[in-house]
Formats: C-alpha cells, sequence, structure tokens
C-alpha cells in the first residue's frame, strides 16, 4: 500500500494536468466548433469511468477498524439504498460498501429492502453491483373489489 498509494495520486493528479490542457485547448476549438462539444463530453465521460477515483484496497480507518462486522456493512448499505427517493429505480453499490461481506450478502440486504441486481448491465461484483427496484406485486384492482371469498 505504500508503494500503490502514491503512484495513485500521482496517476490522478496527471490525469486532472491532462484534462485541464485538454479543457483549455477545447474552449477555443469548441467556441468555432460547438456542435462537436457533446460529443467530446460523452467521449471524455466514457474514457474517465475506467480510472478508478478510490481503488478497492483502499480503506478507510473506520473500515479497517470495523472490518469483519458484518453488522457495520449491512447499515452502510441499507443508509445507502434507503436514502434513494421513491421515483428513483436505479442504485449503484461500490465495492468499499460490502468490503468484508461479499456481493452475495450485499445482494440478500439490497433484496431485504425491495432491491434486485439490474438484468441490463453487466455484473462486475468485484467493482460494483448495479441495482433496480422490484416492481411491486399489488394486487389487482379487480380482486380487490371482488375480496377475499370469491
Amino acid at each position: 500500500m505504500l508503494i500503490h498509494f502514491p503512484v495513485h495520486v500521482a496517476m490522478l493528479l496527471a490525469v486532472f494536468a491532462l484534462l485541464l490542457a485538454l479543457g483549455l485547448v477545447g474552449e477555443f476549438v469548441f467556441a468555432v466548433l460547438f456542435f462537436l462539444e457533446k460529443p467530446a463530453l460523452k467521449l471524455a465521460d466514457r474514457a474517465l469511468s475506467y480510472i478508478p477515483v478510490r481503488p478497492t484496497w483502499w480503506a478507510t480507518w473506520r473500515e479497517v477498524r470495523h472490518e469483519g462486522e458484518p453488522g457495520f456493512a449491512r447499515t452502510r448499505i441499507e443508509e445507502v439504498l434507503n436514502g434513494r427517493k421513491p421515483k428513483v429505480t436505479a442504485a449503484l453499490l461500490r465495492a468499499h460498501l460490502y468490503r468484508g461481506i461479499g456481493p452475495c450478502a450485499a445482494l440478500e440486504i439490497a433484496a431485504s429492502l425491495g432491491w434486485q441486481l439490474d438484468g441490463k448491465v453487466p455484473a462486475r461484483p468485484k467493482v460494483e453491483l448495479n441495482l433496480c427496484r422490484i416492481p411491486s406485486q399489488g394486487v389487482p384492482s379487480a380482486a380487490k373489489a371482488a375480496g377475499p371469498g370469491a
């Protein structure tokens, strides 16, 4: 970790400097060729999504202190998923949230809260879990009107 951390910070600084330089040049280019701005932003977003801001080996002091306590991970996952507004149908659980309990246990916790693994996005359990809300299994209105004896 003593070697990886400075290398990771140096990589992030180099990416920041590169983005700053490209941004300055882009200001002049996109002032003239304004129709290229959105495709360039999409390209930059796609390229930067592969650079981890927080590597999987990175642990905060709080995470190290609660290592091996499944209740700690459960609480963190519940805070993230319960903090979502009802209209939000997608959630992303980063690996540091379920560190120590594994992705299977994280999915069990998420299922108890009404979330399931999103089938539209490829699964990457070592990095993140893409979740979607489980559709509510409501009773049809005709069955409600008929009553339980019908």
